[in-house]
């Protein structure tokens, strides 16, 4: 199914008079590069046998109006965030932000922060402790601010949540009990997470294409700002499953498809002898006429739309990113839509054991 046709560069006198029909076009436009437009076409969800084959695929599987009504509720909660990334890009720091946000939890005790590190996209982390009771239950949880990108034309922010030695991935060897409380940390930073944690459809959806307990963890909140966004890349790691992409806020446009169809396609524009050769060229990440063509090139853009690849989301939109591997995991790249930052949040799947916490996961407490 093709959700979104695309549109060439320099096609403004096009563009304009699709709008002035009733369509729906988004200029493509990130640090610089002009990728044409997305022409929206259809917003219908996909039934569970394609979704289930999709998903097998390794392909993005696109689920709009998901969160439905539920979103509605925490509106205010959303605008907040909003407003805090807002303060941050202004030259605000995090811990008085959080200090603000966990002022009334009694869990979570404030265990230090710094400024900058080894990535120049760092910006701030705050550090807490889980004490429920007084007693240590996990240590060196961590909130951490940066910027999306080096270029510093591109505005967009996160704040991601995980624990340990962000170098060392330490988080790969977290016991789900330690997991757990990373996952109350950031749904107690930002409530809005209870947007995706409690939407029933969507975890019912997840269930079916997954088959086994599981968790959403390793979250990152997005304010993805204007003709900003993510550069094509991969979120295969170790034990991972997928991502879940919610948007709470705006619009961003996707570009995504399983690695295989994504070599394949580069073998047809010739930049590759075969599909191996195509995919240990994404591996490697050192062929800069490669990044050029994946990310600055309207016309593999247009190929990557006519392939069914080219995604709009709403606020109340999903995207599901499987991954069940190096090789067969969904590659996707993301640019930041309409006049404004938006918000999203992102949630790495993983298998659930039985040490995770029922409290963490209110669809956990309620039972699939």
């Amino acid at each position: 199914m093709i959700h979104a046709r695309h549109l060439r560069p320099g096609n403004a006198f096009v563009a304009s008079a699709l709008r002035r029909r009733g369509r729906a076009v988004w200029p493509l436009r990130r640090r610089g590069a002009d990728l044409g437009y997305a022409v929206e076409v259809v917003r219908g969800r996909p039934a569970a046998a394609a979704a289930g084959a999709r998903w097998r695929a390794a392909e993005a599987v696109f689920v709009p109006g998901v969160l439905g009504a539920g979103l509605r509720r925490w509106r205010p909660a959303i605008a907040a965030s909003l407003a805090m990334f807002d303060r941050l890009r202004g030259g605000g720091s995090l811990l008085p932000e959080f200090e603000r946000r966990l002022a009334a939890d009694d869990d979570l005790v404030y265990a230090g922060s710094t400024v900058g590190g080894d990535d120049e996209r760092e910006i701030e982390r705050v550090f807490v402790d889980a004490r429920p009771g007084g007693a240590t239950a996990a240590r060196d949880l961590w909130a951490m601010l940066a910027w999306l990108a080096t270029d510093r034309s591109d505005r967009s922010l996160r704040v991601r949540f995980s624990n340990g030695t962000a170098g060392l991935e330490q988080w790969l060897a977290a016991t789900d009990l330690t997991a757990g409380w990373v996952d109350r940390f950031a749904a107690r930073a930002f409530p809005e997470c209870a947007a995706v944690l409690s939407c029933r459809p969507l975890r019912r959806l997840l269930q079916d294409l997954l088959g086994r307990p599981y968790r959403l963890s390793e979250r990152i909140v997005y304010n993805n700002a204007p003709g900003g966004g993510a550069v094509f890349h991969h979120d295969a790691e170790p034990s991972q499953l997928g991502v879940v992409f919610s948007q709470l806020e705006g619009h961003t446009g996707w570009l995504a498809l399983g690695k295989r169809r994504l070599a394949d396609l580069l073998v047809r524009r010739a930049h590759a002898a075969s599909r191996s050769a195509a995919m240990r060229a994404l591996d490697a990440g050192d062929d800069q006429q490669l990044w050029r063509v994946l990310n600055r090139d309207a016309g593999f853009t247009a190929e990557l739309a006519a392939r069914g690849a080219l995604f709009v989301l709403h606020a109340g939109d999903c995207l599901l990113l499987p991954s069940h591997g190096p090789d067969d995991v969904a590659w996707h790249s993301v640019i930041g839509l309409g006049g404004a930052p938006s918000l999203a949040h992102s949630y790495g799947i993983f298998a659930r054991r039985p040490d995770y916490p029922a409290a963490a996961d209110p669809w956990q407490q309620e039972g699939p």
